[in-house]
């Protein structure tokens, strides 16, 4: 069960310089510390037996849980380091449940925090920020990890690098799977972050706690550029943030032991973990997850309904993987009496790394305390929509204990697609425009199918391609591709 959940949020000031601003370690300690005292009760820290520290986008030490510890004073026997990945949290729980259960440890927390905000302030004053670190000899705990690059060398040549040029193919390419026009699109982002915003101006940790209304979300402006087509910045998340946050997992007799007060405990439920086809180039479907699918189907497999789940948070670093995400779980991603977040998203709850979910479990946490007899559903996945993790929670004991599963092997076999890079006849299938810090388009970035199917990825630097991209449906167009350039 977890026992105790602690955040923080550190929102800038107006002039704030780099060095008023927390340090990574600071925001991981202070959240730890909050967790404990969520427990209620007063020997938690001492108790635990394993601390587990999610790795870190800004903060690059050998053992940033050996540090955390030192700080505290704790006796804590092991540390970790996780691997990349915004679905490690949730893994994280399933896997310690079930070490929990087996008895192979007693007390484990999970902690971490970001501080780019307060390194993007120090790159634009030229300043290297001071934070804690180690000296060489101190060894890496760093948990083994079976992941490999993440995009192919034809992604990468033709400028498929980051999530926010990745995940914009999703989307278009739901948009044409759907029938929708470009301003149909538009409309529907807006209405879904637009609800998400408003849960997030009611969440005490989010980092913009404010409304914003579908026109302001999807309408480029000074403040709100486009980033790469259709989104803008309001549409992606939030990674600048000072935010930490920790979650404190042990056994109800240990729980007992320490003195922890019934309503205090959450229980994760069931829980399942898979990998969609490593690489994007491998999907057939662009706005498709099998893995989802085979998550949900083991999930509901252990008896859970989507008409049960009282609250939700799904994974929201683009509005793509939301839809995707309610269209398994078959709920109406726009419905404002059913809004699929507990924080506001990685827009505007905060998009801290590879912390989102422990977030996302905290909420979680403390929504199903006040709603005793519910349950709850966090989803979470780590680089483009490859890794998956779903896991239920609640404030009772699940009937048949906690119950986990790996459908990996079914997703496994599922088609690959295939990709090559050619030249000749093509049908674009999907695309983005990137765009420039003042706005200005960049590229056109095409996933594009040949006759027989095959994927071949292409680009233009045409601005009148790009401008068409932009104000006409070009998905589904026939094209010619030439050492890599698309012309229509």
């Amino acid at each position: 069960m977890i026992i105790g959940v602690g955040q923080v949020t550190d929102r800038p000031i107006h002039d704030a310089t780099p060095e008023s601003r927390p340090h990574p370690l600071d925001l991981m300690v202070d959240a730890l510390e909050r967790a404990a005292r969520d427990t209620g009760a007063t020997s938690v820290l001492d108790a635990i037996d394993e601390l587990v520290a999610i790795s870190s986008f800004t903060w690059h030490t050998n053992d940033p849980a050996l540090l955390v510890a030192q700080r505290l004073g704790l006796g804590v026997t092991t540390t970790r380091l996780t691997p990349i990945g915004g679905n490690i949290a949730q893994q994280l729980v399933h896997e310690s449940a079930r070490r929990i259960l087996n008895g192979d440890v007693t007390t484990v927390a999970v902690v971490g925090a970001e501080a780019m905000n307060a390194q993007l302030l120090a790159r634009r004053v030229n300043t290297r920020l001071e934070w804690a670190s180690q000296p060489d000899d101190v060894a890496t705990p760093l948990d083994p990890s079976d992941d490999r690059t993440p995009l192919t060398e034809a992604e990468y040549s033709q400028g498929l690098r980051l999530p926010i040029e990745v995940y914009p193919l999703f989307e278009n390419a739901r948009r044409a799977r759907l029938g929708w026009s470009l301003d149909d699109q538009r409309t529907h982002l807006g209405t879904l972050w637009s609800n998400f915003s408003a849960v997030a101006a009611g969440n005490p940790y989010a980092w913009l706690p404010a409304y914003h209304s579908p026109q302001e979300i999807t309408t480029p402006s000074a403040g709100n550029r486009m980033v790469s087509y259709p989104y803008t910045k309001l549409l992606i998340a939030n990674v600048p943030v000072d935010m930490g946050a920790a979650y404190i997992m042990t056994s109800y007799e240990h729980a007992h032991e320490l003195g922890v007060a019934r309503d205090r405990m959450v229980f994760p439920q069931h829980g399942a973990d898979a990998n969609d086809h490593w690489f994007v180039s491998e999907r057939p479907h662009l706005d498709d997850s099998p893995a989802m699918r085979a998550l949900w189907s083991t999930l509901t497999g252990f008896g859970v309904a989507a008409d049960d789940l009282a609250h939700v948070d799904l994974y929201s670093c683009f509005p793509t993987v939301v839809q995707t995400a309610c269209d398994v779980l078959g709920i109406d991603a726009y419905d404002t009496s059913r809004i699929p977040t507990l924080t506001g998203g990685l827009t505007f709850g905060g998009g801290p790394g590879n912390n989102y979910t422990t977030h996302a479990i905290a909420a979680m946490v403390d929504v199903v305390r006040a709603d005793p007899t519910s349950q709850g559903l966090v989803t979470a996945l780590g680089w483009f929509s490859t890794k998956h993790s779903w896991g239920t929670y609640g404030a009772t004991p699940p009937a048949s204990g906690f119950q986990w599963a790996s459908p990996q092997a079914d997703v496994d076999h599922l088609p690959h697609c295939r990709s090559e890079q050619r030249s000749g006849d093509v049908t674009v299938e999907s695309y983005t425009v990137t765009h420039a810090r003042d706005g200005s388009p960049t590229s056109l970035l095409v996933a594009a199918r040949t006759s027989d199917a095959t994927r071949v990825w292409c680009h233009s630097d045409d601005s009148s391609l790009m401008l068409a991209a932009e104000t006409s449906e070009i998905i589904g167009q026939p094209g010619e591709v030439r050492d890599n350039v698309l012309t229509l």
